[in-house]
């Protein structure tokens, strides 16, 4: 027997559903397909979108993204043929190279930072002893 969802439930879920599609019209405005919109945040913490007149939680557009991100897995599954889970995978495998990257060069900018900071103290203290 189906339980039919609460008025919060359903609200809650308008509301996931709503943010899904402002993530889904800045993304593709970031790729030229629109034009981009507006997100403020709010003195509380939540988001404002323009284009929907209305404020999410950072918990709605968690929601949001993470069922846009299930459709797009699902799409390429029956697309390909293959499992969810060999897409999953590929693609977090390629997101935390991408970290290990970004990791590499920040410890390669802090480094050079370092360096730069010896570097400037050596000149100061010859030029003190000068």
């Amino acid at each position: 027997m189906s339980v039919p969802s609460s008025p919060d439930r359903r609200s809650r879920r308008l509301t996931e559903l709503r943010a899904g599609m402002s993530v889904l019209t800045s993304a593709a405005a970031d790729l030229g397909v629109g034009s981009q919109t507006d997100v403020r945040v709010l003195p509380d913490g939540r988001l404002w979108l323009d284009e929907l007149d209305m404020a999410v939680s950072a918990a709605d557009v968690y929601q949001a993204a993470r069922g846009l991100v299930a459709a797009q897995l699902d799409a390429i599954a029956q697309v390909t043929g293959r499992p969810v889970e060999d897409h999953a995978l590929a693609w977090l495998v390629t997101l935390q190279t991408n970290e290990v990257m970004v990791g590499l060069q920040d410890a390669a900018a802090a480094d050079h930072a370092v360096d730069e900071a010896v570097d400037d103290a050596v000149d100061d203290a010859v030029d003190d002893a000068a």
